[in-house]
């Protein structure tokens, strides 16, 4: 698809002119700043709010040693401290009891022969969901690296996120190089064991795979200040390798460009909604270039109580996607859409409800829809127990009915990503 070379090409090249001059008009900083800027990362994980820290939960970093300057020789070892990187290991631990053995719909599973195949859910059983290694470090005043290393159920060890991120550039502006998670939609940025839920929503495993959207490529984050809304943010990304479901993960025209428009609105002192809007542009079959379109909007409102944060929060989250995939018999169209509600119900426990109801992008008259109820307990910020019970219906296979449990816990500073 021409538009998706075009705004390739023009993506690349305005970066490639706003790095030297943001860089440029930069200030250099202190040694101090540098120091407090390695707090910047992660968010922590005793609250599952991953826009808003609470006060009483800080992050760590900030400048130390503001009085006068000590006299006399130091060591050069306190020094090198300062360069070592934030090192966390988290662990995402499952169990689920599943009434019957189902398949769910999977293309990647007949590749060899282009049609959509199934994958099976392996029946009840405990295991670990993945082991993720978490590396953050400044790299100079201008800079910062990231690398999330995983080791997924089944022992192969991948990358799941890695890139450096000019950050604080003029005009509310960063960029971002390398491999990572697509700001597409609310939740696929998130990684699986920072979810609101046990798992994804449907439409976001048949849409977006069960890796989700990502790849490696450009991005560039705009805080755009008061246009739309009290405040508003840009986001473009220009990748190579896609989904494998809705953007050709291989093949020589695997490129996918990202856009999303988020709108952020205070309703009163104790409120605030978020209005977002995304769209995805690349080819499904990248050697017949077929192209692919996925258009998304969603929605997130969360009430938190004057004085009562600590106790009482209710958080909304919905969203809505479109697929336009194009074939040689004409435009297949799918739509898939979720809600899911969270409300706290004191200092550890939160109970949530989700509804879901999605149309396979391959195969728009194959439905699956259902719906969740969690239960969550926050030990500490250090570990968390999930309960759940789901039931997702299909109309072309078997029905599925489960009741999991998950536990994730973490160790060092930087529990997860701070989306």
């Amino acid at each position: 698809m021409r538009r998706t070379k075009y705004i390739g090409g023009v993506f690349i090249v305005a970066l490639l002119l706003a790095i030297p001059a943001a860089m440029a008009r930069a200030a250099p900083a202190s040694a101090q700043v540098l120091q407090a800027r390695k707090g910047q990362g992660p968010g922590s994980l005793s609250l599952p709010d991953t826009t808003r820290v609470p006060l009483g939960i800080r992050q760590g970093g900030g400048p130390q040693g503001q009085g006068q300057r000590r006299q006399g020789f130091q060591g050069g070892q306190r020094q090198l401290s300062m360069l070592n990187p934030e090192i966390s290991v988290s662990a995402d631990f499952l169990g689920w009891y599943l009434a019957e053995d189902v398949n769910y719909p999977d293309p990647l599973g007949e590749e060899t022969t282009g049609e959509p195949g199934y994958i099976p859910t392996h029946g009840s059983r405990f295991f670990f969901r993945e082991v993720e290694l978490n590396v953050v470090a400044p790299l100079d005043p201008y800079t910062r690296g990231k690398f999330f290393l995983c080791l997924p159920e089944d022992g192969a060890l991948e990358i799941e996120e890695a890139y450096m991120q000019w950050i604080n550039l003029p005009a509310g502006l960063s960029l971002k190089i390398g491999y990572y998670r697509n700001q597409f939609g609310q939740l696929n940025r998130w990684h699986e064991h920072a979810l609101p839920n046990v798992d994804r929503p449907t439409v976001l495993y048949s849409f977006l795979g069960r890796d989700g959207l990502a790849g490696t490529g450009v991005s560039t984050n705009w805080l755009l200040g008061s246009l739309l809304a009290h405040v508003n943010e840009l986001d473009l990304e220009f990748i190579t390798g896609g989904d494998g479901y809705s953007f050709a993960r291989d093949g020589e025209k695997n490129h996918v460009a990202v856009g999303r428009l988020k709108n952020y609105w205070d309703l009163s002192m104790s409120s605030y909604l978020e209005l977002g809007i995304s769209g995805a542009s690349g080819y499904w079959d990248a050697n017949t270039r077929s192209s692919s379109v996925l258009a998304g909007v969603d929605l997130n409102y969360k009430w938190v109580p004057i004085g009562r944060g600590g106790y009482r929060t209710f958080e909304l989250r919905a969203e809505f996607l479109r697929s336009i995939r194009e074939t040689p018999t004409g435009d297949l169209e799918a739509d898939g859409w979720y809600a899911l509600a969270q409300n706290r119900m004191g200092t550890r426990w939160w109970l949530g409800f989700r509804a879901d109801y999605t149309e396979t992008p391959w195969a728009p008259d194959e439905v699956q829809k259902g719906g969740a109820i969690t239960a969550t307990y926050w030990q500490s910020e250090f570990v968390v127990f999930r309960f759940q019970y789901g039931e997702t219906y299909r109309n072309f296979t078997g029905d599925d009915r489960r009741f999991t449990i998950q536990a994730v816990w973490a160790m060092g500073p930087h529990k997860h990503e701070a989306y």
